[in-house]
């Protein structure tokens, strides 16, 4: 049986991410007065597995505020 080292049985066992692309949204809710905006970064990543999304928040600058 062949050992294998930390790269190789990531590729088999784990999700090796091979791209990412980062943006942000600016969502807004509520009107007039009462209206919030906050901004999310949103990474698009495709992985061995498929396509997954990681939303957070974010600085509000980062939406072009």
């Amino acid at each position: 049986m062949k050992k294998l080292n930390a790269s190789e049985v990531s590729n088999i066992v784990g999700g090796r991410v091979l791209n990412c692309v980062i943006s942000y949204e600016r969502q807004t809710s509520g009107s007039g007065t009462s209206a919030v905006t906050v901004c999310r970064r949103v990474s698009t990543c495709q992985g061995k597995f498929g396509e997954f999304l990681t939303r957070e928040p974010a600085d509000l600058a980062n939406c072009g505020a």
